[in-house]
């Protein structure tokens, strides 16, 4: 299975994207501002990445890990709402908040991710940012 990440705009507040699955969009993400991919403190770099399956020690269940990102190691996709979340890793939600720089329902996208992504693992292209901050889609 292959999946896409698309990132839709990026400022200091967080990037933001779509992970699309089966060319239909699935499910929103957050990842950390672009800062020369240092790690905990920036996004990964655009790329073709193989993810498996591991058990997180820190989150106490499954998720998937992005492997041979350059530089870059233990980058999963998992539970969390904002940029302080992500600890460099991908976000998963269901919708943007409205009300701030923030995805929603994540535990529920989480879930529902784990489940329909097959055991044996998945790549995932990460495709950079759409619209830059100050941009317009018009």
């Amino acid at each position: 299975m292959h999946i896409l990440l698309q990132r839709l705009t990026a400022s200091d507040n967080g990037t933001f994207g779509v992970l699309i699955v089966n060319n239909k969009p699935c499910f929103v993400t957050l990842e950390l501002p672009w800062k020369n991919n240092q790690s905990s403190i920036s996004c990964i770099p655009p790329g073709t990445y193989h993810a498996t399956k591991m058990y997180s020690s820190k989150f106490l269940k499954d998720v998937f890990v992005l492997h041979d990102v350059p530089g870059r190691d233990m980058i999963e996709f998992h539970i969390g709402n904002t940029i302080i979340d992500t600890h460099g890793c991908v976000l998963l939600g269901m919708e943007y908040s409205l009300t701030e720089n923030a995805i929603v329902v994540s535990r529920s996208a989480f879930n529902e991710f784990m489940s329909m992504m097959p055991s044996e693992g998945f790549t995932v292209s990460v495709l950079d940012v759409a619209v830059k901050e100050g941009t317009s889609w018009i």
